[in-house]
């Protein structure tokens, strides 16, 4: 073959291998969710729920809960607790047969000024193990805050997974200053639950 040759080949291939690429994204695409790639993916797949993290406005005394939700039953009974008007609900659809839910709550707190956010998912491979990491802010005692019982919920969505999840606790203090009105935080505070 000579160099014309070679290269006219070359050429003639490159729409070929397009179309091939082209033909394969649109077939993963159409296909979606339905083949197992945990194969080829690294890690766990994360997602935020739609809506949170919020505050629920309560009447009654409510401890703080930490929790994995594996079945529609158990993401029902959680939001009864959290929410015993019912009007709190999952707006995004969850698979519980490829997804679990993580699930966090504060317990009742007497003021406003108080959140919690799942922040982080990260991985310990050798002891086969998720450590979930939940923000808790509060605000300082410089503070002006109302008298309105609430409690703070948080829920994300992972691939199902057989590893232990442990769960830690970052609170950190908002502290806001009297003349300008305006809020430093101050340092974070790591706490294994």
């Amino acid at each position: 073959m000579t160099n014309r040759q070679q290269t006219t080949l070359n050429m003639s291939m490159v729409p070929l291998v397009i179309i091939l690429v082209l033909i394969a994204g649109a077939g993963y695409m159409l296909l979606r969710g339905e083949i197992d790639l945990s194969k080829w993916t690294r890690g766990f797949q994360l997602r935020r729920m739609e809506g949170f993290p919020t505050v629920i406005y309560v009447d009654t005394e409510i401890e703080k809960q930490r929790l994995v939700i594996r079945t529609e039953e158990e993401l029902s009974k959680f939001l009864n607790l959290v929410d015993t008007t019912g009007l709190t609900i999952l707006r995004d659809p969850v698979d519980f047969n490829k997804e679990m839910l993580i699930a966090a709550s504060t317990e009742s707190e007497k003021e406003t000024g108080h959140s919690l956010k799942i922040k982080k998912i990260y991985e310990k491979k050798d002891s086969k193990t998720l450590v979930v990491s939940v923000l808790e802010t509060e605000k300082g005692d410089n503070c002006v805050l109302e008298n309105d019982p609430n409690v703070s919920v948080d829920m994300v969505a992972i691939s199902k997974t057989d590893w232990t999840i442990e769960f830690e606790r970052v609170k950190r203090v908002d502290s806001c200053e009297p003349e300008d009105n305006t809020q430093q935080t101050s340092e974070d505070e790591v706490v294994a639950l």
